[in-house]
């Protein structure tokens, strides 16, 4: 654009030397943007840039231009400003002395050789030479360093924000580690204390058999919660790293409703709490992971146990045209609004003497998700939880 715009006042004057040098620089610095636009390569034709313009097109333009009388010395300022935003590092300090050197010799050239400048036929055609350049340049400068200003506030902006997350990651990262260990530290407590009270039982007279398998049977609950804890552990690492993987096959959730509630019967409830079972019959199957399937109902049972003492679960089952829906709820603490809000989010837990991330809603969501189904819950404190998962008949 500037020298397009020389070269028109370089015809209004006569000068068709400065015609024809700005109509080169036109057709080179159009080349240049195309080829960089289409080809990404900048590096090169920065490089190009410097050495056709900077340090060869300016020194000849300083001759046939009035020399340092002229607007040609603003057009160095520009080209040292520009050289040092294009290039990099040790390169852009080099390059930009080097063009110091070579215009301040340009200029002792001029001073000490007159006759080599071609001055202007009229201190009116160097005048406008002289605001030309000064407003080009001026012009030009202001708009690129806005934009650099502009986008290295961006930057600072998407830099903070990082930070933050960052922050907030490594804040995660901690808790979740305090969360491993204390969801850890509980059953192996318990395996540890009752193996040792079962330890000291067979060291008795007579032997308290009724007592012992009471204790193993904590044993084994307290393994079983270790291996959810451990199994909802390696899910979140799939999750977050885009491997859960479904094995769907034709699934009745009614026959998969029976073999949680044989299981659950098969162990005393922590909480002394009785499981209810209501299915609709005659509902079809549907194309789904049972073992994930499964997995998901006993997080939710197993978080029911929880926060209920002496009340009572229940798992229903019912359809409607295309979607399955299975609601786990119980008569426990329940939870307060917010903690509802963000339960499916991230690792919210209800226990108010320890606040800590609970994977387990977390994974469930995740399952039901991949399996193309929704999940949501209901709850208020003191008042127990449902949680409803709905899955569709057909994937």
């Amino acid at each position: 654009m500037i020298s397009l715009i020389m070269a028109l006042l370089s015809l209004g004057t006569g000068s068709w030397g400065n015609v024809l040098i700005n109509l080169v620089l036109v057709a080179v610095s159009g080349g240049l943007f195309l080829y960089s636009y289409y080809s990404g390569k900048y590096q090169r034709c920065y490089l190009i840039t410097i050495v056709m313009i900077f340090l060869i097109v300016f020194p000849v333009m300083f001759f046939t231009s009035g020399g340092y009388h002229g607007g040609m010395p603003a057009f160095f300022v520009f080209a040292i400003i520009f050289t040092v935003l294009m290039l990099e590092k040790r390169r852009a300090l080099i390059v930009s002395l080097l063009e110091i050197v070579l215009y301040i010799g340009l200029c002792l050239v001029a001073y000490h050789f007159p006759h080599f400048v071609t001055p202007f036929a009229t201190e009116a055609d160097r005048l406008a030479d002289i605001l030309l350049a000064f407003v080009s340049v001026s012009t030009v400068c202001g708009i690129v360093l806005y934009f650099h200003l502009k986008e290295y506030n961006q930057q600072q902006l998407l830099l903070e924000e990082q930070n933050r997350r960052l922050r907030s990651l490594d804040n995660a990262k901690s808790t979740f580690l305090t969360t491993v260990a204390h969801e850890i530290k509980n059953p192996l407590s318990s395996i540890s204390l009752h193996a040792r009270d079962t330890s000291e039982l067979l060291e008795e007279e007579p032997l308290d058999f009724s007592l012992m398998q009471e204790n193993l049977r904590t044993i084994e609950q307290s393994v079983m919660r270790i291996d959810r804890i451990v199994l909802d552990l390696m899910d979140t690492v799939s999750i977050e790293q885009g491997r859960l993987a479904l094995s769907l096959v034709p699934s009745d959730l009614g026959v998969l409703l029976h073999s949680v509630e044989k299981d659950f019967s098969s162990h005393p409830s922590s909480g002394n709490n009785q499981l209810v079972l209501t299915i609709q019959p005659d509902l079809p199957e549907i194309s789904a992971d049972s073992e994930r399937l499964i997995q998901v109902i006993t997080n939710l049972i197993s978080n029911a146990e929880r926060h209920t003492q002496n009340g009572t679960i229940t798992i229903s089952l019912t359809g409607e045209p295309g979607w399955q829906t299975i609601c786990v709820s119980d008569t426990g603490t329940g939870m307060s609004e917010e903690m509802r809000k963000n339960a499916l989010k991230g690792y919210v837990s209800a226990d108010k003497d320890y606040w800590r991330h609970g994977i387990g809603l977390y994974v469930c969501h995740q399952i039901i998700t991949a399996h193309g189904g929704k999940i949501w819950l209901k709850s208020k404190e003191g008042e127990g939880t449902q949680v409803f998962f709905s899955l569709p008949e057909e994937v």
